[in-house]
């Protein structure tokens, strides 16, 4: 990290600092010691006046009702985090129960993102739209086609098809009455 030496430093380092002490997930030694801030520096910063400007900003932004899911978000990444070379220890420790690290594992392979499905939520129930305007005066023209793929119902199965009509509700019907009878 950057150092902070004095409050003539650059801008980005001082809303670097005001964001982490907003933040309030270390404590300010450590957010010190990281960003090598001695007393007599702090007590220049705490002097300054576009510093105290910047802090009291990331305050505001970082308590902001709107803002508390990202925040939660963000202290328990950074308790994961700090977490995570215990964790590591532990599962490399063979006096650990198999479950125990086998779970540990798995949680790591989550967090990683490794053998999770996709996320194909985007791909259901999509559409295309053609927006047409004739001027500022005019209310704009909008056509909507449903081009969700619709699945095909073969055999008493249903399968992954292009765009194609669904089945009447008379071959759904008696696809609902052949599966009944088996």
């Amino acid at each position: 990290m950057d150092a902070v030496t004095s409050p003539s430093n650059s801008d980005l380092t001082m809303i670097k600092l005001a964001r982490e002490i907003a933040m309030d997930i270390q404590p300010l030694p450590e957010i010190f010691k990281q960003y090598a801030i001695t007393d007599e520096t702090w007590a220049e910063l705490q002097r300054n006046t576009k510093f105290q400007m910047l802090l009291a900003t990331e305050v505001e932004a970082w308590q902001t009702a709107l803002n508390t899911h990202e925040r939660v978000k963000m202290k328990s990444a950074s308790m994961l985090e700090e977490w995570l070379p215990t964790l590591y220890r532990r599962m490399s420790d063979d006096e650990e129960a198999l479950p125990a690290t086998i779970e540990a594992g798995k949680m790591l392979a989550r967090i990683a993102g490794l053998g999770m499905p996709t996320d194909i939520s985007g791909a259901i129930g999509e559409r295309f739209v053609i927006n047409i305007s004739m001027g500022p005066q005019a209310t704009p023209v909008e056509f909507t086609k449903d081009v969700t793929p619709v699945p095909k119902i073969i055999d008493n199965e249903v399968t992954s098809g292009g765009n194609a009509p669904s089945a009447s509700k008379e071959a759904r019907a008696n696809a609902q009455r052949w599966g009944d009878m088996k």
